[in-house]
């Protein structure tokens, strides 16, 4: 997620430094003919937000933070400095200075990265933050140009446009063309600059013919645009969506909303809204959390971290609406001929849900533990079982059950190029869903749910080991030491030698030795500071508090 913000930041500021320079000079563009994406997001809902008092200063401030320097390195902000859209954009700029003769000292370039600046962010079609909108306050560099005006030819250039003007107002939208037909929409309104790097939000349709040739305009964009550019001292419209305060002097701040950290899965953490991570220029960091309280519930995730097994990766607790299981449970319906009732399962679940990978597992075979609200009885476990042999599909299914601790287990095999090779060389995962008293457990990986019944039978330690599980309910737990283990596993078997040679070399020269700083840190249980007000209706941002993880 770093790596991302990082290089639209690089890229970012060659953008602006040029559009300030170089579009407020050409008095004369040409109209803007497009195209225009038919994939635009919504404006006003951004999935996440940088906001910064120097755009220059973030990334070595990043780097103050041990954790980021030893994962990061200062090499990697030097690689993400040339990147291919960001060349592409500087010989873009630097043709359109040459072929107009424009002669602005660099000083005036690299002014712009001194001043504070907003990035918003959202997802495209694959989850990537792609599309941005870059707000910047340029008070040095406005006044420089403004001494520069008197010297600058009137000129066109065909990869400067005109887009029009922003309705209800005077502000001229210039688009930038560069590399392989990308286009950028900027727009300048005193020291204030605006750049969107999707003209599709704001533009819209086809551009009217005649002499008063334009673009229609998306009302809601020309609205959020429009306060953009006048700035003031309250918070952007893209911080008010994340319930933000105005930056603090000397700060930094990456905000990520729950649809771009949950990929697609923000039904499993209601209540949940945004992760924030703010820091300065001496290392000095905060992370908080924004919750809507009457969406959160008790979250008593204390049992669960009493069940799951020892030696976990990485763990999350949270509150799960359970409720909206029954679109799925009515989907799945149609397909069978046993069908369950949607509203009676889902109403069998309460409380929170966890999920922790492990090492020695894969990524993709998680462990899940789930509250019930009373022990399942023998038709409960049926149903159960039932329904998971039909979900997965497996086949063989066996059932088997313990006197030992009350334990009901169903096992399975499915046929998977993911899976492990059997005795006839053939993959095959081996998914498994148990019933333990009132939780629920499930893995497409058998062994990690065995673990976890023996967890239960006192034969294999918890996780709440290692800390005060009846004092300490933490939203999260990770070992850096394991996760490291567990990626470099995960990489390497995706890189194999005689097929990735190249990317094997560069991820041992290179990721090997960050994975190895990572996994010197030691585990960590995250929770939060202070009690949530579940009867609040408002989201309310919670400061993060990270702790040590000892084992007693």
């Amino acid at each position: 997620m770093a790596t991302f913000k990082i290089k639209k930041l690089l890229f970012c500021f060659l953008l602006i430094g040029g559009f300030v320079a170089l579009g407020k000079v050409m008095l004369r563009p040409l109209p803007f003919s497009g195209p225009i994406g038919k994939r635009a997001p919504n404006i006003y809902l951004p999935d996440a937000l940088i906001r910064s008092h120097s755009l220059s200063k973030l990334p070595p401030d990043l780097l103050r933070i041990p954790l980021a320097r030893d994962v990061l390195t200062e090499d990697f902000v030097a690689y993400y400095e040339q990147n291919e859209n960001r060349l592409a954009l500087s010989g873009t700029l630097r043709r359109i200075a040459f072929e107009h003769k424009l002669n602005f000292p660099e000083r005036v370039l690299e002014s712009v990265f001194n001043e504070p600046a907003e990035v918003a962010l959202w997802r495209d079609d694959a989850g990537r933050l792609k599309d941005f909108v870059l707000v910047l306050s340029c008070n040095h560099l406005a006044r420089a140009i403004q001494i520069l005006l008197p010297a600058v030819v009137k000129a066109t250039d065909i990869q400067l446009s005109s887009a029009g003007r922003l309705d209800g107002t005077d502000v001229e939208i210039l688009a930038l063309e560069y590399g392989f037909g990308h286009h950028l929409l900027l727009l300048s309104k005193g020291d204030r600059i605006v750049a969107l790097s999707n003209p599709a939000m704001l533009l819209t349709g086809e551009r009217k013919e005649g002499s008063d040739a334009r673009w229609p305009q998306l009302e809601k964009a020309v609205e959020i645009i429009r306060e953009l550019l006048e700035g003031g001292e309250t918070v952007s419209p893209f911080a008010r969506h994340f319930f933000l305060r105005p930056l603090a002097d000397q700060k930094h701040e990456l905000t990520l909303g729950a649809r771009a950290f949950a990929l697609n899965y923000e039904t499993f953490v209601p209540g949940l809204e945004a992760l924030s991570f703010a820091f300065d220029d001496q290392g000095k960091w905060q992370s908080a959390t924004l919750l809507d309280g009457a969406a959160w519930g008790d979250n008593d995730n204390r049992k669960l971290w009493a069940a799951l097994p020892h030696g976990a990766s990485f763990c999350a607790a949270l509150p799960v609406d359970w409720a909206q299981m029954a679109s799925v449970l009515k989907k799945f319906n149609a397909r069978q001929e046993q069908r369950t009732d949607p509203k009676e399962f889902t109403a069998s679940f309460t409380g929170p849900a966890a999920v922790c990978w492990y090492g020695g597992s894969r990524l993709y075979t998680p462990l899940f533990a789930a509250h019930l609200n009373v022990g399942a009885d023998e038709k409960k476990v049926q149903e159960f079982f039932d329904l998971v042999e039909q979900a997965t599909k497996a086949e063989g299914g066996e059932i088997s059950t313990s006197a030992e601790n009350g334990s009901a287990l169903w096992q399975g095999e499915i046929a998977s190029r993911f899976g492990s090779p059997n005795d006839g060389g053939k993959r095959r995962l081996k998914p498994a869903l148990a019933i333990q008293g009132n939780i629920v457990f499930f893995s497409p990986d058998t062994a990690l749910v065995e673990n976890a019944l023996a967890v239960a039978a006192k034969r294999y330690p918890a996780l709440s080991d290692s800390f005060h599980a009846t004092k300490d309910a933490p939203l999260a737990f990770v070992d850096p030491g394991a996760l490291a283990s567990l990626l470099r596993e995960e990489i390497f078997t995706a890189l194999p030698r005689n097929e990735e040679a190249l990317f094997r070399n560069a991820a041992e020269a290179y990721l090997v030795p960050r994975l190895e700083a990572l996994a010197r840190y030691p585990a960590q249980r995250i929770g939060l500071s202070k009690k949530v007000h579940n009867s609040s209706s408002d989201s309310v941002w919670y400061p993060l508090e990270w702790k040590e993880n000892v084992t007693r």
